[in-house]
């Protein structure tokens, strides 16, 4: 076991030795927190380019949201009735190569456009397994991308988001899941988008929403990323949608026990948290 552990330390060879004890010796003043492996630090570490206070509350938010959400982190099962009608309405793939900083990519879009199996919660929740088991594969890249293709999506998806869910997945995704995230691309940008972003805006960080670039062609699409990484209908070589969208399929049920037994294993026990102090001044104890 310590021979596992060791050769998956050797994916991070960026991260500090000592920043890794520092976490370890947090860690232990932290009893609400469970177990977490060397390797799971320094994937926490690097998405916080070694800064030891991000980092801890990266954690903290990781495994706090994890235990909070339940409706989004349990019953995660490929296989299930809810995830596979999910999995036929929305794609989600892992992008070949890299751009030439080093930056990792994933693409998603509809599938199918008609909404009446439309699910908006039951999409987060197969997307967040989907950039869940993105960082397990991919999460020590020196970047992350996330391209977000809106061809087929119209307004009747709009009446049907769930503006709850969506919160708690922004939040996830901007101070809880452990990457480097460096650009969104938005493709075939829809006549709406003003209306969309006017709802989402509020979820969003500044600097997350400085990232995002609108694409309404797939021209500048092509000038901004590696086209041997844009799927073919994107006027790339990468493949076509649906031996991508089988690629990733396959590494979803590849890990399919993997999911389930996060759901036991990545909790916080509340009862153990240690309350902050009642007056505490610009967090100083926090």
């Amino acid at each position: 076991m310590d021979g596992e552990r060791g050769s998956e330390l050797t994916r991070w060879p960026s991260v500090d030795r000592d920043s890794i004890e520092q976490i370890k010796q947090w860690l232990t003043t932290q009893a609400h927190l469970p177990q977490i492996e060397e390797h799971e630090i320094a994937l926490f570490l690097h998405a916080n380019y070694g800064n030891e206070e991000a980092t801890q509350r990266t954690i903290e938010n990781y495994y706090t949201l994890r235990t909070s959400h339940r409706e989004c982190f349990t019953d995660r099962d490929v296989y299930s009735e809810a995830l596979q009608t999910a999995q036929r309405i929305m794609m989600f793939t892992m992008l070949p190569g890299e751009t030439k900083e080093g930056y990792k990519m994933v693409y998603s879009r509809l599938l199918i456009s008609d909404t009446s199996e439309f699910n908006h919660a039951q999409i987060l929740k197969f997307m967040t397994m989907c950039l869940d088991l993105w960082v397990k594969l991919e999460g020590n890249a020196k970047g992350h991308i996330m391209l977000s293709d809106m061809q087929g999506m119209h307004l009747g998806h709009m009446t049907k988001m769930n503006m709850g869910a969506a919160k708690k997945n922004m939040f996830y995704v901007q101070e809880a899941l452990p990457i480097r995230l460096k650009q969104i691309h938005m493709i075939n940008v829809v006549p709406f988008m003003n209306r969309l972003m006017f709802l989402m805006r509020p979820f969003m960080r500044k600097d997350v929403q400085e990232m995002i670039n609108l694409h309404v062609d797939m021209d500048t699409l092509r000038k901004a990323l590696p086209v041997a990484s844009l799927p073919n209908e994107c006027g790339g070589t990468a493949g076509t949608f649906q031996e991508l969208h089988e690629s990733f399929k396959n590494k979803l049920y590849a890990h399919s026990d993997w999911f389930r037994s996060g759901e036991s294993h990545n909790l916080v026990d509340e009862s153990k948290r240690v309350p902050k102090p009642r007056r505490y001044m610009f967090g100083l104890f926090g």
